[in-house]
């Protein structure tokens, strides 16, 4: 496995010559405009989190369709994570 998959690096136009890229760079740069969904448990209950890029809790719904509707509300594109 190449641990610098300067392939990746040049598909977002960044040269193998510059400075790396940190996984919270990355994030950043969709923090604003991606939502994850993944699935979570709260007191006991099964149910959806929606999550910024960074990671951050956003919200909690009853059931994936709810939570990927929410996030179209907001003008953000959904992902599922699993």
């Amino acid at each position: 496995m190449n641990r610098y998959p300067t392939h990746a690096y040049a598909a977002i136009g960044i040269e193998p010559e510059q400075n790396w890229v940190t996984q919270f760079d990355l994030a950043a740069w969709g923090m604003e405009d991606v939502a994850y969904v993944k699935p979570v448990e709260v007191d006991g209950d099964a149910v959806y989190g929606i999550f910024a890029a960074d990671g951050t809790e956003l919200t909690t719904v009853d059931n994936r369709d709810e939570a990927f509707v929410t996030i179209r509300q907001n003008e953000l594109e959904a992902l599922s994570v699993h």
